[in-house]
């Protein structure tokens, strides 16, 4: 896909998804997104914690819940109506509550 979305994350699922409150979308999407996204990491990148190593759902929670992430979405998983996705921890964009 290669599709960018940004947003709060409103809650931890695993150790390695979360639900995206979609508040960002790149303009040269191709597909659309719903106003809350399933995410699956399949790599994370925060430069507060270069070595991100979290294992379990409630280190996920410690480190994610709350932040503004930024995800580049490899696919949808049909069975799971997932997004699969590089995320990307960031500050908040200006405005952004």
């Amino acid at each position: 896909m290669g599709d960018g979305i940004g947003g709060a994350v409103l809650s931890i699922l695993t150790n390695n998804a979360f639900e995206l409150l979609v508040s960002h979308t790149r303009k040269d999407n191709q597909d659309q997104y719903g106003k809350v996204e399933k995410i699956i990491m399949s790599k994370i990148d925060d430069p507060e914690q270069p070595q991100y190593e979290e294992k379990t759902k409630e280190d996920l929670e410690r480190a994610l819940k709350g932040k503004f992430v930024s995800c580049n979405v490899q696919y949808r998983d049909e069975k799971t109506d997932a997004l699969v996705c590089n995320v990307f921890v960031q500050r908040p964009p200006e405005g952004f509550n």
